[in-house]
């Protein structure tokens, strides 16, 4: 597992995957915050706010550089050591778990950072290596945990998000959405990084009659329309299935 902070795809070959900031790790923290600096291996760096489409691109441009193995193989991580807390860089626990959910759904494989799941925070790397409140509970936060604790077990549950394929089914500013699939199973996954319009996708075009809810809440069913939830931030996930 090469550790590697930039454009990996001149380098990828006889690694068996990367810790995948350029590819994952940016574009989120881009997407879910942005406009803010933090402080990247001891430098300041800006990040620029982006939107959903130039967010998308980026993490495309990555995983078309390199063979698919090798993407499955590689780290989806929102951050490490050498950052700050992902809870900080969010800026808020509703973005933070918009984030833990592309991680835990996106292609590749989950890290995460010990005392993410508790709430941690710490605004530059050294400031992120605080010891783990193990003895002092009153500090967790249990409802975040849960949320932690529900979405690993819907990856691990799953064998579409462990190895499937990656459609995109529609993308715009504040909201990304797309199908992890095998042969077996597909699913659907949302993630809004602000309330936005209801989006609406035809069943027919996703080769669907019904969608069942794995995480979050409902999606309505007009006719042929799914209706997906216009909350946000929020993530949520659905199988596709025929009735």
């Amino acid at each position: 597992m090469a550790e590697n902070f930039h454009d990996f795809r001149t380098d990828f070959a006889g690694w068996h995957g990367v810790m995948n900031y350029a590819g994952f790790s940016r574009p989120v923290w881009m997407w879910l915050r942005g406009d803010v600096e933090i402080p990247y291996l001891g430098l300041p760096v800006s990040m620029p706010r982006l939107g959903g489409e130039a967010s998308v691109a980026a993490m495309r441009a990555f995983r078309a550089g390199v063979p698919w193995q090798f993407v499955l193989h590689s780290w989806s991580i929102l951050d490490s050591h050498d950052t700050p807390r992902f809870r900080s860089m969010a800026g808020s626990r509703a973005r933070q778990l918009v984030g833990v959910g592309l991680q835990m759904t996106m292609p590749g494989v989950p890290m995460v950072f010990a005392g993410d799941e508790l709430g941690l925070e710490g605004d530059w790397g050294e400031d992120a290596r605080r010891t783990m409140p193990w003895a002092r509970q009153d500090d967790w936060d249990p409802g975040l945990l849960d949320e932690y604790r529900r979405l690993i077990a819907l990856r691990r549950s799953s064998p579409a998000l462990a190895r499937g394929g990656i459609r995109f089914a529609f993308v715009d500013d504040d909201v990304i959405a797309y199908l992890r699939e095998t042969s077996g199973e597909r699913l659907l996954c949302l993630a809004s990084r602000d309330e936005h319009a209801p989006i609406r996708l035809p069943l027919s075009a996703l080769g669907a009659q019904e969608l069942e809810r794995l995480h979050g809440t409902d999606a309505e069913l007009e006719g042929d329309d799914a209706v997906l939830p216009a909350a946000g931030p929020a993530f949520h996930v659905w199988r596709l299935t025929n009735g």
